[in-house]
Order: structure tokens, then C-alpha cells, then sequence
């Protein structure tokens, strides 16, 4: 297969393993395999006799499938197809998938799961997101490069792109943090959540739900001014990301109004997935006309 293929496949797994991962979270599921790993219950293959079981085998699952990916990946970098660029990018992606293999280990194996709110649950949960940012970067990356071998990244971490991944990162852990709330201190309403954010007496978890729709909102503005220097300075159709930001935030509002509604949870991270794969994919391109315009200026 070639590595067009496999990052394809790995790009498109990460993302799965993403969503499957909110839904283990979200349903309380973390514990359906007991403290066992990377076995479950003690098996290769459990019973599947409850759902919890079956929504955590089927994160493993998937999550594995994307580690063999991965490694397929790995040993393809050797081929004298695969150039230096691609080599670095590889190593990069290799290193986000193990860490995330060994980070959703350590949330098992310590019974960081289920009702758990201890500080290192805590510590942990935004890290695994943030590190799956890296994931889907490096996986995006890849992805471009083996379709357009002869491109670069030249250009590519400018100031603002520097700004927004940070602002992408913030958003993602303050997220994960407000979505840990909300399994572990659920409000009984939109209204009665809105008081417990700001209620002294409510645990920190709950009080800090409030920067995520902060952080959210100062990406949300700062990826409009982005998409519009991409299009204007480089000539790049930015529709997707104008387009995945307003969903974003639509779905968001809707979903605190809803009071946390976990189909709604789980689109709106796979939104926000997308978003930041689109971004990172633009913004090859954008470091791609950067290249064509400093050749022309070297031939002029």
C-alpha cells in the first residue's frame, strides 16, 4: 500500500479513535474493561455482554488498528521513495501515536475512568486531547506530502499559525476539561450550570467550564481573520474553515442550551477535528504558494 493510502487510513482512524474516545467518556464507559490492558477483562476478545464493554472494546479496537497504521507507516519511511521531509514528519507522528497508546494505558491500568476526579485524571484527560492534536497534524501532514511529493513546508509556522495552534491547543484541553465536568458534576439545568459556574462553592472542575467557551470564542474570531489572510495574501479557498467555525460554535451553544446533550458532544468535537485538519491542510497550501512566489521573484 502506498503512503498516500496508509496516512489516509491512519487520518481518518485517528479521527474514529477520537470519537470513540469522547463516547467512552461521555458514557461513562472507561472502566468496561475492567483495570486490564491491553487486554479486556482479561481477554483478547471479552464477551461483550454489557455496553460499557463493548463501547470500551471498540475504542481499543479501533485505537489498535491505528497503531499497526502507524507502524506500517514507520517501516515504509525506509523506503528510498520517502524523502528527508517525510522521514522527520513520520518520526513526529510516530512518537504522538505511542505516546497516546501509552497515556490511554496509564488512564486504565490506574483506574483513572468512570466517576474518577482525582488531580492526575484531571492532568491526564486535556493531555491525551492535546496530544491527539499533534496526532492529527502530523497524520495531515503526511497525508499532503505523500499526495504532492515535491512539496514543502517552507514557511509553514509563521506568527500567526503560531497563535492560532495555540489558541487550537487551549481550546481542546479547556474543552476536555469542561467535558470531564460534566460527566462528573452534571447540572440539572442550563440555567442551574450557568449558577454552578460561577458559584465559589461548586467544585473547581465546574468553575472552570467557563474558559473553554472563552478560549473558543478568541480562536473562533482569530480563525475568521486567518481564513481571510489566506485567501486575500495567497489566493486560498478558506469556505471549509469559515464554514466548520460557525457550525463549531453553533452546535457548542446548542449543546450547553441543551444542557449537554451527548450526541451533540460528540458531533461537536468531530467538528472541531475537522476544523484543525482543514486549517493545518490550508496552511500546507499556503506555505506551497509562498514557494511558487519566491521562485517566480528569483526567475523575475
Amino acid at each position: 500500500m502506498t503512503l498516500y493510502k496508509l496516512s489516509g487510513a491512519g487520518l481518518g482512524l485517528s479521527v474514529l479513535s477520537i470519537i470513540a474516545g469522547a463516547i467512552v467518556r461521555a458514557t461513562g464507559s472507561g472502566d468496561g474493561c475492567g483495570s486490564s490492558w491491553p487486554s479486556c477483562n482479561g481477554r483478547i476478545i471479552p464477551s461483550l455482554n454489557s455496553a460499557a464493554e463493548q463501547i470500551e472494546f471498540s475504542h481499543r479496537a479501533i485505537s489498535g488498528l491505528l497503531l499497526i497504521i502507524t507502524l506500517a507507516i514507520f517501516i515504509k519511511s525506509f523506503s528510498p521513495s520517502v524523502n528527508g521531509v517525510q522521514k522527520k514528519v513520520i518520526n513526529y507522528l510516530t512518537f504522538f501515536v505511542i505516546f497516546e497508546a501509552l497515556i490511554g494505558a496509564v488512564i486504565v491500568l490506574y483506574e483513572w475512568v468512570g466517576l474518577n476526579s482525582s488531580i492526575p485524571r484531571v492532568i491526564a484527560v486535556p493531555l491525551h486531547l492535546v496530544n491527539t492534536f499533534g496526532l492529527l497534524a502530523m497524520y495531515t501532514v503526511i497525508f499532503k506530502l505523500s499526495k504532492n511529493s515535491e512539496k514543502r513546508i517552507t514557511n509553514l509556522i509563521d506568527r500567526n499559525f503560531k497563535i492560532v495552534t495555540f489558541l487550537f491547543i487551549l481550546a481542546g484541553a479547556t474543552g476536555s476539561i469542561a467535558a470531564l465536568a460534566d460527566v462528573l458534576f452534571p447540572s440539572e439545568s442550563f440555567v442551574s450550570g450557568l449558577v454552578d459556574d460561577f458559584d465559589i462553592t461548586s467544585a473547581l472542575l465546574t468553575r472552570l467550564r467557563v474558559l473553554h467557551p472563552l478560549a473558543s470564542t478568541v480562536l473562533s474570531i482569530l480563525l475568521f481573520l486567518e481564513s481571510n489572510r489566506l485567501q486575500n495574501f495567497f489566493n486560498i479557498k478558506t469556505f471549509e474553515i469559515k464554514s466548520l467555525v460557525i457550525l463549531g460554535v453553533a452546535l457548542g451553544t446548542l449543546n450547553v442550551l441543551m444542557n449537554i446533550n451527548i450526541f451533540l458532544s460528540v458531533i461537536h468535537l468531530l467538528i472541531a477535528d475537522l476544523l484543525w485538519i482543514t486549517y493545518i491542510y490550508k496552511s500546507l497550501e499556503k506555505s506551497y504558494q509562498f514557494e511558487i512566489r519566491t521562485n517566480n521573484s528569483t526567475i523575475d
